[in-house]
């Protein structure tokens, strides 16, 4: 960066920066001279047109009767003059005529007059102008159209075509589908009347049964009972299956620091008995 001001093509470079500064007091002075030039052809002309109008003025000799007759300046001669020209023309009013009528479409918009009925392009073609058709559409369309000889063309007959093949299996396929969902909705309807005629026999079968389901659960509630009051039979004494007395006064009962002294006594004295019986 500290070398970049000593390069050539540095814009800030001294010599650069007084190129730029010869090159648009150059472009300036050129500019004020095309200036001056242009004002300088102004002034001339200028002066010559008011030369002229001075000449034109001026009385001539044969102009001398009419110098002592005073008018108003009229600053409209010209056009009165053209319109006198033209009152006299007929073709020229009828030319301004049309150019007042379509002057006055533009820009009024008429109510009481639509648009044509059909544009042309919602025409037929044999109804259409000829700048309007298409020439290659139209040769198209209207080629041998008088050739009595025309006639459609016959499709191809195919002894193995595969297209046939296709369409033959395919409308196989559809008749095999038919006729299963024939066979299933058929099936289904005798299956729900044997139901519907099957159902009042299983109701009063369910009747019947209800008292000796009721009279198995009760057995096997008894079973339960019997077989926990001998399991307690095996593992306790009679004793120890009658419920003991707990005693609520604190006075009373014994002082040790173990909690649940008396479960955990019962639960050794069970391991024991366990153990003994093995």
């Amino acid at each position: 960066m500290n070398i970049l001001h000593h390069k050539s093509w540095h814009v800030y470079n001294k010599d650069n920066i007084e190129r730029v500064r010869k090159d648009e007091a150059e472009a300036e002075a050129e500019a004020k001279k095309k200036q001056d030039r242009v004002i300088l052809a102004e002034s001339e002309a200028r002066l010559d047109l008011l030369r002229k109008r001075a000449n034109a003025n001026l009385p001539t000799v044969d102009d001398k009767k009419d110098t002592n007759r005073i008018e108003h300046v009229n600053l409209f001669q010209d056009l009165e003059d053209k319109q006198k020209s033209n009152s006299n023309n007929p073709e020229h009013e009828a030319e301004q005529k049309a150019k007042d009528e379509k002057w006055e479409k533009q820009i009024t918009m008429y109510l009481n007059k639509g648009t044509e009925k059909d544009p042309w392009y919602a025409k037929p073609s044999n109804q259409r102008e000829e700048k309007y058709i298409d020439q290659h559409v139209f040769k198209r369309n209207n080629r041998n159209n008088d050739n009595p000889h025309k006639h459609k063309r016959k499709p191809l007959e195919i002894s193995n075509d595969p297209l046939d093949y296709i369409t033959n299996t395919l409308k196989k396929r559809d008749e095999k589908k038919h006729s299963k969902r024939e066979h299933k909705l058929s099936s289904a309807s005798d299956k729900k009347k044997k139901k519907h005629g099957h159902s009042s026999n299983y109701s009063r079968s369910k009747e019947s049964s209800s008292p000796s389901i009721e009279e198995l659960r009760a057995k096997r509630l008894e079973r339960e009972r019997n077989e926990q009051s001998r399991l307690k039979s095996l593992y306790l004494h009679d004793n120890e299956a009658e419920e003991e007395k707990v005693e609520l006064d604190d006075r009373k009962r014994g002082y040790n620091s173990q909690f649940n002294r008396d479960e955990t006594s019962k639960a050794q004295d069970c391991r024991k008995k366990k153990l003994r019986f093995q």
